[in-house]
């Protein structure tokens, strides 16, 4: 097999020596149904976390587009090249170097707490995600202040993209290099499956599902700290013993 460019390309993902390879079809009858089956795998497996490779960063500014303006509540998200808004992560602004959370409320809390007049206007306490009829936007509780804008200057939206198509043979995906290669063994249970080859489809269903379990991993080691169950120090375990040491510990 033929040794794969790189950064990985779609053409290698569907080619003769990525999934025709594995189905035993590099026909060029069988390249659209490749390419679909590549792109359902892709699309579900990028998809599973909210990965670092799905994430981007935006400032508000007065100088930005959209433009952070007062007496202005509602903002579009943000259009990223190449790229479409999928959901928020994370806002805030910092204040003196330190960080300050909007949280994302919920429709019914929001409606709550949120206030409207011009007189209400200062800086965001909370926000929620709305759909007008050309834009998805962020709307705030109440309106931004010129105030707020003179001493914050930014108000920063991380948000996660939505994953798209491959289309172009030279099209790479947002997965880290080490990951790509995860996409086939699932895209061949897709061909399998769309082909009506059962024996194909559960000879790779145990490897599509550890591609699954492979991405899904990720997300539980990529701080490189385990979570605490309980206190360290001071834990009174049976007989009144004091235990200095908890399981696990180093």
């Amino acid at each position: 097999m033929a040794t794969w460019s790189q950064p990985i390309t779609f053409l290698d993902l569907y080619g003769s020596n990525g999934l025709g390879f594995l189905v035993g079809d590099t026909s060029s009858t069988s390249v659209d149904n490749r390419k679909n089956s590549t792109n359902m795998a892709y699309v579900e497996l990028a998809g599973l976390i909210k990965g670092y490779w799905r994430r981007r960063s935006f400032d508000y500014t007065a100088s930005s587009s959209p433009t952070l303006t007062a007496g202005t509540r509602a903002y579009n998200t943000p259009t990223p090249s190449g790229a479409v808004f999928d959901s928020v992560g994370r806002l805030g602004f910092r204040r003196s170097g330190a960080w300050a959370d909007v949280p994302v409320l919920g429709d019914a809390e929001w409606l709550e707490k949120s206030s409207t007049r011009t007189t209400d206007a200062w800086e965001p306490q909370f926000a929620r995600l709305v759909q007008t009829a050309s834009a998805t936007q962020i709307e705030l509780n109440r309106p931004i202040s010129q105030n707020f804008i003179d001493s914050i200057s930014a108000l920063t939206l991380e948000y996660h993209i939505a994953i798209a198509h491959l289309s172009a043979d030279t099209d790479t995906t947002v997965l880290p290099r080490n990951r790509v290669h995860l996409i086939l063994p699932l895209a061949v249970w897709y061909y399998g499956m769309g082909q009506g080859d059962f024996k194909l489809a559960n000879g790779f269903e145990k490897k599509a599902e550890w591609a699954k379990a492979e991405m899904l991993r990720h997300d539980l080691t990529r701080t490189g700290r385990p979570r605490q169950l309980r206190p360290t120090y001071s834990y009174t375990g049976q007989r009144g013993r004091v235990v200095s040491r908890d399981y696990g510990s180093n």
